[in-house]
């Protein structure tokens, strides 16, 4: 059944039609953030490793190209989302996300959003903000393209790592490749949110 599974995966991996899938799917997820386009990312990374398909090159430009369509679709409909996102629980995830977002927002715009980037609700959130305020949407585009470039390389290439150390076992590579991209993506957002906690005590703000 796994080795089924598996066949099956790699075969849609060596498709032409994945590359815009994975467009497809990058968009869906900046646009409501319950899709984990980063475990898909770092499968295709695992898989190229392991098989040499798909195309690691590919992949990651579909990634940003889809990171950046969607991020900036949602900057467009920013002003028509933000009365959902301040209906939001502040003890949920997503509420949290609306507090950090905009307790950053005021001081370092540009770091915020490609920080948010690698934080689902939260790069969600921050493109609706943001759009809702009118933040000129030059710097919005070259601040998130610049975080869609980083994140994207980072998300395939640790699968990529993963699934290279696993070759004559694509299946094992490809859990080892999304393993590995989990607890890297968490380690990130943990070392980003400490590095906001101590430049807020540096500054003398509080982090309530």
């Amino acid at each position: 059944m796994a080795d089924q599974i598996v066949m099956w995966v790699e075969t849609l991996m060596t498709m032409p039609i994945f590359y815009p899938l994975v467009v497809l799917l990058i968009i869906g997820d900046a646009l409501m953030p319950i899709i984990p386009s980063e475990t898909v990312l770092n499968l295709a990374g695992a898989f190229a490793g392991s098989t040499g398909s798909p195309n690691v090159w590919l992949v990651i430009s579909a990634a940003i190209i889809g990171a950046i369509i969607g991020d900036n679709i949602c900057y467009l409909l920013g002003t028509k989302l933000v009365k959902f996102v301040n209906r939001l629980d502040p003890e949920s995830k997503a509420g949290q996300a609306v507090t950090w977002v905009r307790r950053n927002m005021r001081r370092r715009a540009g770091v915020t959003i490609i920080v948010a980037r690698f934080l689902p609700w939260a790069r969600w959130v921050a493109t609706i903000i943001l759009g809702s305020v009118r933040y000129p949407w030059a710097m919005f585009f070259i601040y998130d393209t610049i975080g869609a470039i980083i994140w994207a390389f980072q998300s395939v290439l640790i699968g990529y790592a993963g699934g290279a150390m696993f070759q004559q076992n694509p299946l094992l590579g490809m859990i080892v490749g999304v393993t590995l991209g989990t607890v890297v993506g968490a380690l990130i957002q943990k070392a980003q949110e400490r590095l906001f906690e101590w430049a807020d005590e540096r500054r003398g703000y509080s982090t309530l």
